[in-house]
């Protein structure tokens, strides 16, 4: 719903120890009578006012006139001063992107609770999540970027929350695009959607509000970023930044929704959107594709390729590229074609003979990724309909805590007559599907045996480390089996906690009691269902594909 929008003036004063921390501009700072008045001024239109107040140590830089802060709970100046200069490319990044910075200032404030806000002019980061080097290119930009989409143009809730996918398209997914390594994520956020939203909880673009659960997230996250890049395949690159810009010009200190988002983009493109907004932002689910045929015949000289492509019911309309390779030329052609039907025949007149064919090679279409394409993934264990925990017989390391955390049903090792459909969690060495694991782990390089696991590049003994495998089950029935063995009853907590963030794994070691990850990895996938080869052991390449832009953060060209 459409709110109120405010500009304020605030004073507020505190005991001499505490700072405090609102959006816009801070001033008339000074200790009186041992007690610190600070003025804030928000000059320019937003939902709502915050206000923070802890012992924070203040730590201030300037960059191109606009203040940069942050507030610390303790006195880190390494820290701090890192925090401040990253602020400075990504700021001048998404200015270059989409338009000048919208507000005052730009502020860095820890909380001693694990959070990840956004706010007008500022971010709301938990103190251990701070000290992680990796969050500095990852959800400090995305946090940065909400200052221009959610705190500078705010979604029209009623139309449903466009922020957080754009959001996460041109933070996460862009800095990894322009290092060569966008395919790879959109189909990670592809396999998000499959592993943890189903008929039960799925729901359209345009009722998505605020994240809640893994479904949610899946669907208004990683669904939504899909349908961004969807729409910038249709309107093409150049029209996509000079609507994003212009939408931002248009309703910057403004509310806007999906319908606003349409017509700008229209105007910019010329293109007729009104069915790709209905179907992707109006109704739920996701297409399903495959290859069903795919064959060829010599024609005086040339080639005639057939393609038949078959797609689930209902059907959605797609632009979908497919990839040809011919005989003399090891990158392949790109060629897009449109399917609205379950299923239909394409036809390809080439010069040269061909040597394969494969759908959506680089991933930029939303779908339902295969059961063949799929690897398994801790995330499918968790977001199976039916789980299912399987203890050894003596848990005599407190696995049950674990599995009353994960699974509707448990069952011990003398209850195995007949495993239920579904996902499993399997604790502890000692069980009847250890030999299973153990078969499967070895095809993949990984020996586990009587001292612990040996990967290809490291050994890791049993004792103070624990370790995950994710595997599809081998008894035919659909889902996956987790194996989890612990080092010790302590770390059980925190891999508790833990392991939901590492969802798109296969195998994970921890060590100690924290516990801390030492290796993780995610199993190959298989394009099998999308991709049909004449002549194997012929080089096969794709065209690299062209980034959003040219530029990159903290680069002066």
């Amino acid at each position: 719903m459409k709110g109120a929008l405010v500009i304020f003036e605030m004073q507020v004063s505190l005991p001499e120890p505490w700072q405090s921390v609102s959006q816009g501009r801070r001033f008339n700072d000074s200790v009186s009578e041992g007690r610190r008045i600070v003025s804030w001024e928000s000059s320019h239109p937003a939902e709502e006012i915050y206000l923070i107040g802890n012992k924070f140590h203040i730590y201030e830089v300037e960059h191109n006139g606009l203040p940069l802060y942050a507030f610390l709970l303790e006195e880190e100046e390494e820290l701090a001063e890192r925090y401040l200069q990253t602020a400075k490319g990504y700021i001048d990044f998404y200015s270059r992107l989409l338009g000048p910075y919208p507000y005052e200032k730009f502020a860095l404030v820890e909380n001693s609770r694990q959070t990840g806000y956004g706010m007008p002019s500022f971010t709301l980061m938990g103190s251990r999540i701070i000290r992680f080097p990796f969050i500095l290119h990852s959800s400090y930009p995305h946090e940065i970027l909400h200052n221009w989409w959610g705190n500078g143009v705010f979604p029209d809730m009623n139309e449903g929350s466009w922020s957080e996918g754009l959001t996460a398209y041109l933070a996460d997914h862009l800095l990894l695009e322009l290092k060569g390594k966008g395919s790879g994520y959109r189909f990670q956020e592809m396999m998000k959607f499959l592993n943890y939203v189903n008929k039960e909880n799925d729901f359209p673009l345009s009722e998505f509000g605020y994240r809640d659960s893994m479904a949610s997230q899946a669907i208004g996250y990683a669904k939504l970023l899909m349908v961004f890049h969807m729409l910038r395949t249709q309107v093409g690159d150049e029209n996509f930044l000079k609507s994003l810009k212009r939408f931002y010009a248009t309703y910057k200190y403004r509310y806007a929704g999906y319908e606003d988002l349409r017509r700008i983009f229209e105007k910019v493109s010329g293109q007729n959107l009104i069915g790709f907004f209905k179907q992707w932002i109006h109704r739920k689910g996701a297409p399903q594709i495959s290859l069903k045929h795919a064959s060829y015949v010599a024609n005086q000289g040339r080639y005639d390729l057939k393609v038949t492509v078959k797609q689930e019911n209902p059907a959605f309309k797609l632009l979908l590229p497919i990839a040809i390779w011919t005989a003399g030329s090891p990158v392949g052609g790109i060629h897009y074609v449109e399917l609205e039907t379950n299923r239909r025949e394409f036809q390809f007149q080439l010069s040269a003979k061909p040597i394969a064919v494969r759908l959506d090679p680089y991933n930029d279409v939303f779908r339902l990724p295969g059961i063949l394409e799929a690897p398994a993934s801790l995330g499918q264990t968790y977001g199976a309909q039916t789980i299912t925990a399987y203890l050894p017989e003596n848990d005599n390391l407190g696995y049950q805590q674990f599995a009353q955390g994960v699974a509707e049903k448990i069952l011990s090792e003398y209850e195995n007559a007949s495993l239920p459909q579904g996902s499993l969690w399997v604790f502890g060495r000692e069980n009847s599907l250890e030999k299973s694991f153990i078969v499967q782990l070895k095809k993949s390089g990984i020996e586990v045996g009587e001292k612990g696991v040996r990967f290809p590049e490291r050994f890791y003994a049993w004792e103070d480390h624990s370790f995950v495998f994710t595997l599809h089950r081998t008894d035919q029935k659909k889902g996956t089996m987790t194996w989890v063995i612990v080092g010790n009853k302590e770390s059980i907590p925190g891999l508790m906690r833990k392991l939901p963030h590492y969802g798109k794994y296969g195998y994970l070691v921890f060590e100690g009691d924290a516990p801390d990850n030492r290796n993780k990895g995610t199993w190959p996938s298989n394009p099998a269902g999308l991709q049909k080869v004449f002549q194997e052991g012929v080089p096969r390449l794709l065209p690299e594909q062209t980034p959003l832009v040219a530029f990159k953060p903290f680069s002066k060209k």
